[in-house]
């Protein structure tokens, strides 16, 4: 069964993207053999058997790995918090020099020939690291079930070959296809990839509140407050607008309160995350006694005119909701909802 080291190493990329983004404490540790099916150990605990990929605590780490027949190997690793450490293995077998397989001769051996669309390609046989690169014959293999792999750079092939008693297996491989194919995998997780980060970003713009502001746009009535602020008199009277705005999530019992007054704040905002709300506000127009004598008597404001609302809304995420309240001072209120997407940076 063909097995690609990169196309491994690319889709371990895209499952850290899926896996709902990389965990604080933690680096994962990617580890391929030649051949597979190896024992891995981290600090003498096992962590399966290669090809593998595993979360691991970050620092410095004893790695070994063993396989029956084949020599043992350790290595010290350092793993990066947030990061893939890749280690690839080529296992030794345990046999003495002079039983090697290329000084063995059996009866009921074959030849193997192999050949590449790539140059200075690297051949292990049974584990073997041959001298020759391809195109070779490979001669004198006993008979039976064989294990080849080829390395170009980043690409591997493991293959099994069946070696008959007098005849010659010719084993063919055409890196050019895996690598097209391997580009087109690569596309699709990188597609993936970008769908995930998009998604990741809706969810957090998701999560943005709701902008409420709250508006007195009674112009000639702040015409008017002006010319009375500009004058000085022992009696009289002037105008004034005040608003009490209530709001409360649907479900709950508490209502919450802004209030403002022509006299001293005509705009205030506030963040409500999504969702659907109760909203009730109540404009008020009141005679507010001004001059000297008036103060000095007590005289107290009288309301002339209220006008109230009452309405249920659904605030949607980074969305800026503004309650305009009009008055002219004269006859009645009015009030208009204006809504502008605000588009806030996520990252």
């Amino acid at each position: 069964m063909n097995r690609i080291l990169r196309f491994s190493v690319l889709c371990c990329a895209a499952f850290l993207f899926f896996t709902a983004g990389l965990n604080a404490q933690e680096g994962f540790l990617r580890v391929t053999s030649v051949p597979e099916g190896v024992s891995v150990e981290i600090a003498g605990k096992s962590v399966g058997k290669t090809p593998l990929l595993t979360v691991v605590a970050p620092g410095e780490h004893k790695l070994k790995a063993t396989l029956s027949g084949y020599e043992a190997v350790t290595e010290d690793i350092k793993v990066v918090e947030n990061e893939v450490t890749v280690v690839q293995l080529t296992m030794q077998k345990q046999v003495q020099a002079q039983r090697g397989i290329f000084h063995r001769v059996f009866s009921g051996s074959g030849n193997l020939t192999v050949i590449t669309d790539w140059q200075n390609v690297a051949i292990y046989l049974d584990g073997y690291k041959l001298k020759e690169t391809p195109p070779v014959t490979i001669k004198d293999i006993s008979a039976g079930l064989h294990t080849v792999i080829l390395v170009s750079g980043d690409y591997a092939d493991s293959s099994r070959v069946m070696i008959q008693k007098g005849k010659t297996f010719v084993f063919k491989k055409n890196f050019e296809e895996d690598k097209k194919k391997l580009a087109s995998v690569s596309q699709k997780t990188e597609t993936a990839v970008s769908a995930a980060k998009a998604a990741e970003l809706e969810k957090k713009r998701q999560a943005l509140p709701a902008k409420i502001v709250m508006r007195l746009a009674d112009s000639s009535l702040a015409e008017t407050q002006q010319q009375q602020e500009s004058s000085v008199s022992l009696w009289g009277e002037g105008d004034l607008v005040e608003l009490a705005f209530q709001y409360r999530k649907s479900g709950e019992t508490a209502w919450n309160l802004k209030d403002l007054n022509s006299k001293n704040k005509r705009e205030d905002s506030l963040a409500l995350e999504k969702g659907t709300y109760d909203i009730q506000f109540t404009a008020t127009h009141y005679k507010e006694p001004k001059g000297v004598l008036n103060i000095f008597l007590g005289a107290k404001k009288e309301k002339v005119r209220e006008y109230r609302e009452s309405l249920k809304h659904e605030f949607k995420p980074d969305i800026q909701y503004t309650y305009v309240i009009t008055y002219d001072g004269k006859t009645d209120f009015s009030y208009e909802l204006k809504e502008e997407k605000l588009n806030t940076p996520v990252e």
